[in-house]
């Protein structure tokens, strides 16, 4: 019963942020079912935000296949030193893992040079 009304809430968040317009470009993206329960994503996005002293990323990020439609949500760091770098507007690469708890935990984390404007 647990599960299913957190499946219940996980789509109540998707058509809330769906309907605010909020999306970036759909490329795939990958994922792993974990033997805890969690599942692995990988997936591109961009900065928007930071909560106090780094304790979590607000990125909009693309679809996420099989979790979330393009959003923006935030994830925890797994250890202080991945955000260390990353500033407001850039534009990452990464994997998380989605617990069981609904907890959003990043496994790796890596810049993507933007295009230089002609």
């Amino acid at each position: 019963m647990a599960r299913a009304s957190f499946l219940s809430a996980r789509l109540l968040v998707v058509a809330s942020f769906a309907a605010s317009g909020a999306a970036l470009a759909t490329t795939a993206v990958s994922s792993t079912v974990l033997a805890c329960g969690g599942a692995t994503y990988s997936t591109r996005g961009v900065v928007k935000s930071f909560g106090k002293d780094r304790a979590y990323v607000n990125i909009a990020h693309e679809r996420i296949a099989g979790y979330m439609e393009a959003m923006t949500m935030s994830f925890e760091p797994k250890d202080a030193e991945q955000l260390r770098s990353v500033e407001v507007g850039d534009q990452l690469a990464f994997t998380f893992t989605a617990t069981d708890e609904g907890r959003r935990v990043l496994q790796a984390v890596t810049k993507v040079p933007t295009r230089a404007r002609r």
